[in-house]
């Protein structure tokens, strides 16, 4: 063979081995399967593949919001005489760490939960009693699995289908920009005030705080990017929030929960060369993390609190997330988009656990105008300029236990 075909077909061949490796790290690192695999079958099969019986409810249960979408719960559906009764668990193992130290949020998840199944109890021709656990939130001891939070009484009753039953296959947190140049309407404000207090059973307890002038945004969207630069500065809570990060399409298959840069709100070119590159350190990682936070905040029309009288509360913390999920579905059913930004009452968590000066905690009473009102989460809304992707799901018989004392 001449030298010059011989380089020629050297150099051929070499292209042919870039193409293919480029072509299967493409397939390895999920850039053709966005939104694919059994981590998203409980979204499709939410209608089509559905039990029978008080197991619907948990069915509908999965779809929940939860933090960091760490899913911590764990359902216990019994039969008597009396009829049907769920038990719903705080799955402790599931925990943040040091960005949820008393496990507020992971009630807040959970509360979330129990929402969704009380959709679909009057969906499925339940009438359904609910009894939220008392109890005061700590630091749990590192030998506790999990501990019951709820308990749903079903008996027989009229099969109706709530407003918002339908938009829970379709709820997503949308992380992209929002569209500034659009504002939310009065009277989409307004419904969504009425909307909170109507679920807030114990008007005492629970209330909604929406920050739409350009004060009230300005001094929510300072804080909470202080607070976020706060969290990255600090290693412990880095640490714990990274635990849940799935950089690769397999481990998120594998574990099927965490946050995945599908969901990340950055467009399909951006997410498809971030998985083809190389993995990238924590450092860069955490940059990231401040720079979306920054424009999450900057193309934001409003922002809401959600605040108890007592932020350690269980029940408070579980009615919050009641609350939470209730807003979000309906806002699904409006065209608003919504994220929780909850990096604030995180700082004052942690800020609390290290017994430090409650400083977030007063630049939070400043927004209520009323320290008697903890905020215990937080969000943006506003209408979307790109469609939110869904998040990864446990399937369902990961997350029922067998019989249990009560």
């Amino acid at each position: 063979m001449k030298r010059r075909s011989f380089l020629k077909l050297t150099a051929a061949s070499a292209v042919t081995v870039v193409v293919a490796g480029g072509v299967w790290r493409s397939y390895d690192r999920g850039v053709w399967s966005t939104g694919t695999g059994p981590a998203y079958e409980p979204w499709e099969t939410w209608r089509t593949d559905r039990p029978e019986g008080a197991l619907a409810l948990v069915r509908s249960a999965i779809l929940a919001s939860s933090p960091h979408n760490t899913q911590p719960w764990i359902f216990q559906v019994t039969s008597s005489q009396q009829g049907e009764q769920i038990n719903v668990y705080a799955d402790t193992r599931r925990h943040l760490g040091a960005m949820d130290p008393y496990l507020r949020e992971m009630r807040i998840g959970l509360g979330c939960a129990v929402e969704n199944m009380l959709l679909a109890a009057q969906a499925e021709g339940y009438r359904a009693q609910l009894t939220l656990d008392p109890g005061t939130l700590t630091q749990p001891p590192a030998n506790l699995d999990s501990q019951r939070v709820a308990t749903l009484n079903l008996s027989s009753g009229q099969r109706s289908t709530p407003a918002l039953y339908d938009a829970i296959p379709n709820r997503r947190t949308n992380r992209a920009a929002y569209d500034l140049q659009r504002s939310v309407a009065p009277e989409a404000l307004a419904s969504l005030a009425a909307l909170a207090q109507d679920q807030a059973e114990d008007q005492a307890k629970l209330k909604l705080f929406l920050l739409v002038s350009d004060p009230e945004r300005q001094r929510f969207s300072e804080g909470t990017l202080a607070a976020t630069e706060a969290i990255v500065a600090d290693p412990t809570m880095s640490h714990d929030g990274d635990r849940w990060f799935r950089s690769s399409w397999q481990d998120l298959q594998k574990q099927r929960s965490g946050v995945h840069i599908d969901a990340s709100g950055l467009s399909w070119m951006m997410r498809s060369l971030v998985k083809m590159l190389p993995s990238v350190s924590p450092e860069t990682q955490h940059q990231s993390w401040i720079n979306s936070t920054k424009t999450a905040l900057d193309t934001s029309p409003a922002f809401g609190l959600i605040a108890v009288r007592d932020l350690y509360d269980q029940p408070q913390a579980l009615q919050a997330g009641q609350l939470w999920q209730q807003i979000h579905l309906w806002a699904t059913t409006q065209g608003l988009a919504m994220q929780p930004l909850n990096q604030l009452p995180e700082m004052v968590d942690r800020e609390r656990q290290l017994g430090k000066a409650p400083q977030t905690a007063e630049l939070l009473a400043q927004m209520t105008q009323d320290a008697s009102w903890k905020p215990t989460f937080a969000f943006r809304l506003g209408y979307p300029t790109s469609a939110a992707l869904a998040s990864a799901r446990r399937p369902i018989e990961d997350i029922v236990m067998g019989a249990k004392p009560t």
